[in-house]
């Protein structure tokens, strides 16, 4: 008698956990499906998590550093110390490669370089450097650069050294070489500040010697290319530019 009650009672007891262990399984089921909506949703958040934190002084140096930025608290300069600043002053604002931007620049900006032996020679350098393997040695244009020379170019570069190059102010040839116009390229890094005026200087010793006189050949010839109009936009400005 007393042991088929104790099986009755075992089955009993076998079938309450069995039963008890189902919803707990289905909790842990569910547990696992939630836990990676919840990380989503908390990383979703971060942003407003952040901003709230950053509202507390404690957090806020892990957004806004406590160090200062490059420049922005400089130290004055010692007693006694020397200021200098560059001949040739500082260097302008970005020019806009249009017509009207390069004659207010040159009506602006008259060169600070004196002409001179010396400034002379150091843009006869940096002609020869950047300038003359379109515009040619004398400045005569047309197909007198190496590069316009072999055929595989045009030749419609405009002369420097006479037609409207010698009308052009020292600021506009400046301007040009920095920030280019028309068919010439801008060469703002390979002619720094100081050598466009240099340029400048030695392109009116083109002007006032054998290229002015001698341009009635290629240059002529260059200069008809590009057109009256085109002498502005094909960049009839000194070939170089910053």
């Amino acid at each position: 008698m007393r042991r088929p009650a104790l099986r009755r009672r075992a089955a009993t007891v076998a079938s309450r956990r069995a039963g008890a262990g189902g919803p707990r399984r289905a909790g842990r089921r569910a547990a696992a499906l939630a836990l990676p909506l919840l990380a989503a949703a908390t990383l979703g958040a971060c942003t407003e998590i952040d901003d709230m934190l950053a509202r507390v002084t404690f957090f806020a140096f892990m957004r806004e550093s406590p160090a200062f930025d490059p420049y922005e608290a400089p130290r004055l300069p010692p007693e006694q110390s020397v200021p200098f600043e560059s001949p040739t002053g500082d260097v302008p604002a970005p020019i806009a490669s249009t017509e009207a931007a390069l004659q207010a620049f040159g009506a602006a900006n008259p060169n600070p370089v004196p002409r001179g032996a010396e400034s002379e020679a150091r843009g006869q350098v940096m002609y020869e450097r950047y300038c003359q393997v379109c515009h040619g040695p004398a400045g005569l244009g047309g197909a007198t650069g190496s590069v316009t020379s072999t055929g595989v170019y045009p030749p419609i570069v405009p002369p420097v050294a006479a037609g409207r190059a010698a009308t052009l102010s020292d600021g506009y040839i400046y301007g040009i070489i920095r920030a280019g116009r028309g068919l010439m390229p801008a060469y703002p890094v390979q002619v720094p500040h100081e050598d466009r005026w240099h340029i400048a200087n030695y392109l009116r010793a083109l002007q006032e010697g054998g290229g002015a006189t001698g341009a009635a050949g290629d240059g002529g010839a260059a200069a008809g290319g590009v057109g009256a109009a085109g002498a502005g936009e094909a960049g009839a400005e000194p070939g170089s530019e910053d």
